[in-house]
């Protein structure tokens, strides 16, 4: 074979490799990134707790897959578990003996989105966790809820404290929403064991925001 036919049998087969290599390169790569995006994976919620969904959002409340939407705060404290005799998933919490904090944001908590906190601003708001202690030994005996609007007396509930039981318990307390005056802002509900020493545990299955109170008429801006 002259060196012509050798050069022309070398770029057939170089075209020949080019249409095997670059439409597998493509393939290999559209493979990559659906595993990055895992389309099939099931997604869970996050973010803020909003009604969009809701039947009614003068009632509004957040169970089973929906808890993924707490946040730790400042600590690494919450974990998403399925109860040992299954059913839906609870968030299980646990504060350390030197965990201080005021702020509920600082610790677990869970923020009310502006659709929720327009339907509740300047209303009786009646907040009920349904919760227990967990734990052989660090069980929590006792736990508080602080409904957060803003940084000022009327603006707070401050924290509300609880006994807890073995036993999933609804523990409630009502507190008046102010009224933003137009300026929406993220309320935020905190929930924390009380853990005197070394370190407490708890699991909450359910946070449930009824309005008790008659609808502000300046509460939403326009």
């Amino acid at each position: 074979m002259g060196p012509l036919a050798r050069a022309q049998s070398w770029s057939r087969d170089g075209v020949m490799r080019d249409y095997i290599f670059f439409p597998l390169a493509a393939i290999l790569a559209a493979v990559f990134v659906l595993m990055g995006l895992q389309p099939w994976a099931e997604r869970v919620p996050t973010g803020p707790w909003s009604c969009g969904r809701c039947a009614n959002p003068e009632d509004a409340s957040v169970e089973g897959k929906e808890l993924h939407r707490f946040v730790p705060g400042n600590y690494n404290g919450i974990k998403i578990v399925t109860p040992d005799g299954g059913g839906a998933e609870v968030l299980r919490i646990t504060r350390g003996a030197n965990e201080q904090y005021g702020n509920p944001e600082s610790g677990p908590h869970i923020v009310i989105d502006s659709d929720l906190e327009c339907t509740l601003a300047g209303r009786a708001v009646e907040v009920i966790v349904t919760a227990r202690s967990v734990g052989e030994e660090f069980g929590a005996d006792r736990f508080e809820v602080d409904y957060f609007a803003r940084a000022d007396v009327e603006g707070e509930s401050g924290w509300r404290p609880f006994d807890l039981t073995r036993e999933f318990k609804d523990y409630a307390f009502t507190f008046q929403a102010p009224n933003r005056g137009g300026v929406m802002g993220f309320d935020v509900l905190g929930i924390r064991p009380v853990a005197p020493d070394k370190q407490r545990t708890m699991e909450v299955k359910a946070v449930r925001i009824h309005a008790v109170g008659p609808q502000h008429p300046l509460a939403c801006p326009s």
